[in-house]
C-alpha cells in the first residue's frame, strides 16, 4: 500500500471540488453560446430555448451536446492545471497521463465496457425484461456520441481519480479514499435525470471499480478507456447513460421499468449493474495488486 505522504492532502482534494462547479457551470455556458450561434447561423440545428426543453431526449442535439462537453473539458483542465502548478507544484501530468506501457490498460478498459453491456442486454433480453425493437443505424449520431463521451470521461477521470483520489491518498489509506472520491463521483450526478438511490450506489459502487487501478498505478488510462466505453456501449445497445437519453443504434422497449433492467435511468440504475461491478472490483483489485509487490 502507499504511504501517507502530505496530511494536507484531503484538503486540497475538498477544496476543488467549489472551483470545480465554477468552471463547469463557466465553460458550459460559453459552449452553450458558442452551440447557440452556431445554430443561428444554421451550421447546426441548434437554439437556446429549445436545448433546455430536450434535455431528456438529446439525439437531436449531439453536436450541439459535444461542443458543450469540450468546452467543459478546455475548462476543467484549466483548473487542474492551476491546481497543479500552484497547489501542489506537480507537473500537469503527473495526475496520470503517462502513456508508456498503457496500451493494454486501454485495450482491457475499452474491452470490459463492451463485454459488460453486451452480456447485461442479452441476460435482460433472456429475463423477458427488456424487448428488442429494431436497429437504428446512423454513422453520423455514432461518431458523434463517442466523441461526446471521450471529453465526458476525460473530464470525470481526470478530477474525481487524477486529482481528488490522488490528493486523498496523500491523506488516507487507498480504502477510506476510494469511499470518499467514489461518493463525491456519485453525488456528482445527483441532479441526473431520473435519478433514484439504486442508481446512486451503483454510481459510488463504479467510482470503486474505475478507482482501483489508480490506487496502484496512479495512472489515468485504464479508467478513463473503462468509463468510455461504459458510456459508449451502454448507448449502443439501447440503454439510457445516467439517466439521459439519447440516440441509441438498438432500439428496445423496457416491459416494466423496476430496479433489474434500471428504468429510465439506464442500466446503471439496475442490481445487474451492481452485480456486475462488484465483481470486476474483486478481478481487478487481484489484476493490479501486481504493482505493489
Amino acid at each position: 500500500m502507499r504511504k501517507i505522504t502530505n496530511h494536507k492532502g484531503w484538503l486540497s482534494a475538498i477544496l476543488s471540488i467549489i472551483p470545480f462547479f465554477i468552471f463547469m457551470v463557466f465553460f458550459q455556458a460559453i459552449g452553450l453560446g458558442v452551440s447557440s450561434a452556431l445554430g443561428q447561423a444554421g451550421i447546426i440545428e441548434f437554439n437556446f430555448d429549445s436545448y433546455l426543453e430536450a434535455e431528456d431526449a438529446m439525439r437531436d442535439y449531439l453536436a450541439a451536446d459535444t461542443i458543450i462537453q469540450y468546452f467543459d473539458l478546455i475548462g476543467i483542465f484549466l483548473l487542474l492545471w492551476i491546481l497543479m502548478r500552484f497547489v501542489d507544484k506537480e507537473p500537469f501530468i503527473k495526475l496520470g497521463f503517462s502513456i508508456k506501457g498503457k496500451t493494454n490498460d486501454i485495450i482491457l478498459g475499452m474491452t470490459l465496457g463492451l463485454l459488460l453491456m453486451a452480456v447485461g442486454y442479452s441476460i435482460l433480453i433472456l429475463l423477458g425484461e427488456i424487448k428488442f425493437v429494431s436497429f437504428n443505424y446512423d454513422l453520423k449520431s455514432i461518431l458523434l456520441l463517442f466523441l461526446l463521451f471521450v471529453a465526458v470521461s476525460v473530464v470525470e477521470e481526470t478530477y474525481v481519480r487524477g486529482y481528488v483520489l490522488k490528493n486523498l491518498l496523500k491523506s488516507f489509506n487507498p480504502v477510506v479514499s476510494l469511499i470518499i472520491s467514489s461518493a463525491i463521483f456519485s453525488l456528482l450526478h445527483f441532479f441526473n435525470p431520473n435519478v433514484n438511490y439504486i442508481a446512486l450506489t451503483e454510481l459510488f459502487i463504479a467510482g470503486i471499480l474505475l478507482g482501483v487501478s489508480y490506487v496502484y498505478t496512479k495512472n489515468l488510462w485504464f479508467p478513463i478507456a473503462l468509463h468510455l466505453s461504459w458510456n459508449f456501449f451502454q448507448v449502443i445497445f439501447g440503454f439510457n447513460v445516467s439517466g439521459m437519453d439519447t440516440y441509441s443504434l438498438i432500439e428496445f422497449e423496457i416491459l416494466e421499468n423496476n430496479n433489474i433492467n434500471g428504468g429510465d435511468f439506464g442500466f446503471e440504475g439496475s442490481y445487474l449493474s451492481i452485480l456486475f461491478s462488484l465483481i470486476m472490483i474483486y478481478f481487478l483489485w487481484k489484476y493490479y495488486r501486481k504493482f505493489s509487490d
